[in-house]
């Protein structure tokens, strides 16, 4: 007689699946805050300085900057960077994500 069983353990197949989005969230995370930081122009260092990246929550981080006039820096104020800064460099970041991640 042969006996075969099979058994999944789909608690482990969940794990490394949220293991494996953690870490596609997170790289992709940092890639849109390095690419925003050099599309961000510079006159005197502060705006770009001022970018943060942090962990707000599982599969979550947030990118942000409170300098008081970094809205109009991404509306395309300054002639170093005519497009904005998050537009481009999100659209930069997509393209990478999804060459990468295919």
């Amino acid at each position: 007689m042969i006996s075969i069983s099979v058994k999944f353990d789909s608690k482990k197949v969940i794990t490394a699946l949220s293991n494996d989005v953690e870490q596609m969230v997170r790289q992709i995370s940092q890639d849109l805050f390095d690419t925003i930081k050099r599309f961000t122009p510079v006159r005197s260092g502060r705006a770009k300085r001022s970018w943060r990246l942090r962990k707000d929550r599982k599969f979550s981080y947030e990118v942000s900057n409170h300098v008081p006039y970094i809205d109009r820096l991404d509306q395309g104020y300054s002639k170093q960077a005519r497009g904005g800064i998050t537009r481009p460099a999100t659209t930069e970041v997509l393209n990478r994500a999804r060459r990468r991640f295919r």
